[in-house]
């Protein structure tokens, strides 16, 4: 690979879409964001879906600047973004139908009508992966069962960021890091389940090829290419699910070192080499996520920063001047004790609005009294979630036999001092602090691998070592 070439990562999160340019000169190198867009569902009727066609604007936004500033000399591009969403195309490559939000209301009823076919504990036998209505099968099944025209007319389904990975390249595919999520793959085949398809009434042949993390699709399609001026752009399928880039940028190695990707959403595990089903695990419901390098994210969803973002919301709808930066250092000296929520159980939460309400309610039912200073219940925020943490190592510690001894950080989370600082209290794990763009930078990582030729778990994370953040790599300040 020749010295000083020019890679794109793009990162589509539910609330921002972000382009960053990395420069790489072989040995090392330095990102940058170059543009960033607003983003979030809409409702149409009883539905919530996403604006595709603005989405792909803003993309094609970002793909002009970054030809702008490179003179159309980019390498590679790539993207990332959440996962066990799909958007269905017929066979001229045209989306069928909407693309609904993973939270739309009609998965949890079709999950439940799921069990009824296939008993809930086999479905985790076969694919490992927790049970959440989000997952692609009930989405699915919501789909078809509403409108099975749509499905009729289909070709392909394809999840989110492989979807604009098509629509670049042509060529339709489902990334190992992101396909697991739909809760269609079987874990130890790493191929579609055709036990649960069959079932189901899913055709196979509306399914597409699972490739690995890596995997160069290759050049832009010709008539994009020139619209945008990027004649010679490879396209890379890089670790397409954002929690996989992240994990994928952890510079330490794995062995007994737990990991929390730090944001919205707290994604808290630790790296497996092989998927890990057992009663305990389906129990405490974690879940067995396609990582790079040939490994598996040992894992379990937590709630996350959420809470404080929508307490910030609120407090922000009634006038009142409080900034995440601000709770951060009222709350500095907080102590582990004190009253908090039970996070076992997110339903009371995860809902948005009225979210100081839904606090001291449970506050209430575990015998503390109600709090009202914008800065006592961020406090009950992130002792909640540093002992929820605590909760989930202890389970994984069990389902693995192994014991974990540090915690990496990574996420928007990394700049948050007290709530890392309570996650060490609770976890009693030695803390590490990886980047807080750790997305970005293990998106770019898996692209350069990619081009170098190599899949191995240690080169992606020797790469991922030596990228920086020109801006906002910072682990000093503080952030919701």
């Amino acid at each position: 690979m020749r010295v000083a070439h020019n890679i794109v990562a793009i990162d589509l999160g539910n609330s921002s879409g972000r382009f960053a340019l990395c420069e790489w000169d072989g040995k090392g190198g330095s990102l940058r964001e170059i543009y960033q867009f607003a983003n979030a569902p809409a409702t149409v009727g009883p539905h919530i879906v996403w604006d595709i066609e603005r989405i792909w604007g803003e993309i094609l936004k970002g793909l002009h600047i970054a030809s702008s500033i490179t003179q159309g000399k980019v390498e590679s591009l790539g993207f990332d973004s959440w996962g066990a969403e799909y958007i269905l195309i017929d066979r001229a490559g045209n989306r069928v139908g909407h693309a609904y939000s993973l939270r739309d209301p009609r998965n949890a009823l079709a999950m439940d009508r799921a069990f009824r076919i296939v008993p809930v504990r086999r479905i985790y036998d076969i694919t490992g992966i927790q049970v959440m209505p989000v997952n692609t099968l009930y989405g699915l099944l919501a789909h078809i069962q509403e409108l099975p025209e749509e499905w009729e007319k289909t070709w392909l389904w394809l999840g989110t960021p492989e979807y604009f990975l098509f629509r670049m390249t042509g060529v339709p595919v489902a990334e190992y890091t992101n396909a697991p999520n739909s809760q269609m793959v079987d874990a130890h085949s790493k191929n579609w389940s055709k036990e649960l398809c069959n079932a189901f009434g899913l055709s196979l042949e509306k399914y597409p090829p699972i490739v690995p993390p890596g995997t160069i699709l290759g050049r832009l399609r010709a008539e994009l290419a020139d619209e945008v001026g990027l004649k010679s752009t490879k396209v890379v399928a890089p670790a397409c699910h954002d929690t996989a880039s992240a994990v994928a940028a952890i510079p330490y190695a794995h062995d007994r070192l737990a990991f929390i990707s730090s944001g919205t959403w707290s994604l808290v595990g630790t790296v497996q080499r092989r998927p890990l089903i057992s009663e305990l695990g389906f129990q405490l419901n974690i879940t067995n996520e396609g990582g790079v390098g040939d490994t598996i994210r040992f894992l379990r969803n937590v709630i996350g920063l959420w809470m404080l973002q929508e307490l910030l919301r609120e407090w922000n709808s009634q006038g009142l001047r409080v900034s995440a930066g601000q709770l951060a250092q009222d709350c500095l000296c907080a102590p582990l004790a004190g009253a908090w929520v039970d996070l076992s159980d997110e339903k009371p939460f995860l809902a948005p609005g009225n979210m100081t309400a839904r606090i001291n309610t449970e506050l209430k039912a575990r015998g503390f009294p109600e709090v009202k200073q914008p800065h006592e219940l961020a406090c009950v925020v992130f002792r909640s979630l540093a002992k929820r943490y605590s909760e989930v190592f202890n389970g994984i510690q069990r389902c693995t036999g192994e014991p974990l001894e540090r915690l990496c950080i990574v996420g928007g989370g990394v700049r948050n001092v007290v709530l890392n600082r309570l996650a060490q209290e609770a976890t009693g794990l030695e803390l590490l602090k990886g980047s807080s763009e750790a997305t970005l930078i293990g998106n770019a990582a898996m692209q350069i691998a990619a081009l170098e030729n190599t899949q191995s778990l240690e080169d992606i994370q020797s790469i991922a070592s030596r990228l920086r953040f020109e801006e906002g790599d910072g682990t000093t300040a503080s952030s919701a």
